[in-house]
């Protein structure tokens, strides 16, 4: 189970990495200032990043479930009950996400374009752009990142005792910053908010430790 892991979180690592680098690049042009409107101009005429970041991101999610419930199997030994009570939490983010993420892909803009044909139905279309904070796409990808806090909090917590120092405190404060972040969204605070970018910064660090601490040759 080590083995298989560790090969997860290599994947992961990579593909964490390049959606840190796609959503700076395709953030970068996104005012502070702007409104409905300005979301939806942008984002119906996305450029490739925006469409690959949207991939990866998809494909990012994916492999999380796999890795949580490679997790699960690992740790359930300790407490089983517990293990399974947390995994719980997993499905649910997944599919909340893979439809906030999917979505950004083709349906998302195309309903922008109409808008702005039809110079109509802004504020609905507005509502799916994941990228707008204020959006019900934006905090349900907020909710679902404060879903997967809680089975980080507790497998982290559960990997200390396996003596994977590292990726259990990392992982574990990969899930209080998700916390933080949902409370953000639902005081629409901006610096609270930021907790789900640094709980992605802390994930990958996480990553990076399970990398090296868990063994090549054990199955």
């Amino acid at each position: 189970m080590e083995k298989k892991l560790r090969t997860v979180s290599i994947l992961l690592l990579f593909l964490t990495i390049v959606w840190l680098v796609f959503t700076a690049i395709s953030m970068s042009g996104v005012g502070p200032e702007w409104g409905d409107e300005d979301f939806v101009r942008w984002v119906s005429d996305p450029d490739l990043i925006f469409t690959l970041n949207y991939i990866n991101a998809s494909l990012l999610t994916i492999f999380v479930i796999l890795l949580y419930f490679y997790l699960f199997f690992y740790l359930k030994a300790l407490n089983r009950k517990l293990a399974l009570a947390a995994l719980i939490f997993v499905p649910v983010y997944g599919g909340i996400n893979l439809l906030c993420y999917s979505i950004q892909i083709c349906l998302v803009p195309r309903l922008a374009f109409v808008a702005i044909e039809k110079q109509e139905g802004f504020l609905q279309v507005a509502e799916l752009i994941q990228a707008n904070p204020q959006s019900l796409a934006g905090l349900l990808n907020g909710i679902a990142y404060a879903l997967l806090g809680v089975p980080s909090i507790v497998y982290g917590r559960m990997l200390l005792q396996r003596s994977k120092r590292y990726s259990g405190i990392f992982l574990l404060l990969n899930g209080v910053f998700c916390l933080i972040g949902l409370l953000g969204y639902l005081t629409n605070s901006a610096i609270l908010a930021m907790g789900i970018m640094l709980g992605g910064i802390l994930f990958l660090v996480s990553l990076g430790c399970m990398v090296t601490e868990f063994k090549i040759k054990i199955s």
